[in-house]
């Protein structure tokens, strides 16, 4: 049986794009308006990603997020696979 939602360790474009947006704008509110989505979508997406990997992403403080090395490696991944297409 196949399915479009990705296994637990995998991810889809839109998880990395979502990585990528708030990696580079370091808040929530700022991924949200470069994705053209709802800040509590942009939450629930990178809590999903997060949960799927078993691991945190960013390190999150009252100046925002700020991408850990797990966060920066996906983010590069996505930048490559951007930068590709």
């Amino acid at each position: 049986e196949r399915t479009t939602e990705p296994r637990r360790g995998q991810l889809a474009w839109d998880d990395l794009r979502t990585v990528l947006a708030i990696a580079r704008s370091g808040s929530l509110s700022g991924a949200a308006r470069a994705l053209d989505l709802e800040h509590s979508t942009v939450f629930r997406r990178l809590e999903e990603i997060e949960r799927r990997l078993g691991i945190a992403l960013f390190e999150r403080s009252r100046s925002g997020y700020q991408a850990n090395a797990h966060g920066e490696a996906v983010a590069e991944a996505a930048r490559a696979m951007e930068e590709a297409a």
